[in-house]
């Protein structure tokens, strides 16, 4: 990366966990961009965790990269996929603080996820992790390829927008004391709260198109033209930092990026075979609905934390009728076919197993 600084000027220190936020439309070069910044932070010794890729599977074009053959590389999927490669991973629910530190490069890419609402729930875990790390010995630089992703990722587990947004933001400003770097690209420039345009150590701008700077950024075009804004080439951008120096820069082409219409998973000679699909708890009313993963989880809260149904409704805020409902449940489907098809559906190790524990 090479930044020729107009006004002001510093050195971008990429053993810092800074927060990179890039604004620019579609095909402009932003996942580029996150893709060179993370070689960077690799550069340094430290951790690259790529989230919410598109469709297609552009995270997995890592494993084509110089970076993947002397690094050490872990593909994570939902936990209703089995994937048959060469590549070692792991299923989300599997992923532990010590991957973090154990591996060099983690790819969450979204057809290794039966579908996008598995995605976006599951990834949850994931993130729910990051929280946890309150020590490290190196950096994670997380890649979020789209700034909504992560915004509706987290509604999946939050009450409401509002509450999603909240979750998210903090996720961002709080970053630096879970050891975490942010790479994060976004459409437009309102798409992100103001809360975390604040706390950006960083804000990249690419081509605006006819659209042009938004008006909280339009004194730029006191420093550069704005026809470099409306049109410019895909390894090109404008810089700015939290502490008001105003560049341009460049950076090289990525050779592995992904390209559009072509096949990673057939090139790569990755197979995905996913299980049946999870169901989620549904809102209905006042009432939300006991999803698969729940499920689940009651049934480790009373057999493996040896909880009762009492204590196990005050932790997930239930009533224990409900608890006794799911373990009920549980019960009559091992009675019936021999095993409970919903903790199967969703990874859990007691899916043979009598609840009969009596508390």
């Amino acid at each position: 990366m090479r930044v020729g600084w107009i006004r002001g000027g510093e050195r971008i220190d990429f053993s810092r966990p800074n927060v990179f936020l890039t604004l620019g439309t579609r095909g402009t070069g932003k996942s580029s961009l996150l893709e060179h910044i993370a070689e960077l932070y690799l550069q340094e010794g430290h951790v690259i965790l790529d989230l919410f890729g598109s469709r297609d599977g552009e995270g997995l074009a890592w494993l084509r990269s110089p970076w993947a053959q002397d690094r050490r590389v872990l593909l994570i999927c939902g936990d209703n996929a089995d994937l048959i490669c060469s590549y070692p991973f792991k299923r989300i629910s599997q992923i532990r603080l010590s991957d973090l530190e154990g591996n060099d490069i983690l790819i969450s890419a979204s057809p290794l996820y039966s579908s996008p609402t598995d995605e976006f729930t599951q990834v949850n875990q994931l993130i729910n992790l990051l929280y946890k790390r309150l020590h490290w010995k190196r950096l994670v630089n997380v890649g979020v390829r789209e700034a909504a992703n992560l915004f509706h990722s987290r509604l999946k587990v939050s009450d409401n927008q509002v509450a999603a947004k909240s979750d998210a933001t903090y996720l961002i400003r709080e970053s630096r004391h879970m050891g975490l770097s942010m790479s994060i690209d976004t459409l437009k420039f309102t798409s992100v709260d103001i809360d975390i345009r604040s706390v950006a150590d960083y804000l990249i701008l690419k081509s605006q198109g006819v659209t042009g700077l938004p008006d909280d950024l339009s004194f730029l075009y006191g420093f550069i033209e704005p026809h470099v804004f409306r049109k410019m080439p895909p390894g090109n951008f404008v810089i700015m930092s939290w502490q008001g120096s105003i560049g341009v820069g460049a950076f090289s082409e990525i050779p592995w990026h992904k390209q559009e219409r072509e096949d990673l998973l057939r090139s790569l000679d990755i197979r995905i075979e996913h299980s049946e699909e999870l169901k989620y708890g549904e809102e209905r009313g006042t009432f939300k609905t006991i999803g698969d993963e729940e499920h689940t989880e009651i049934l480790k809260l009373y057999l493996n934390n040896k909880l009762s149904m009492g204590k196990i409704a005050s932790l997930k805020d239930r009533s224990p009728a409900s608890v006794k409902g799911q373990i009920d449940r549980h019960n009559e489907a091992i009675k019936r076919v021999g095993f409970c098809s919903v903790c199967k559906r969703a990874g859990g190790q007691y899916f043979r197993d009598q609840a009969t524990r009596i508390l």
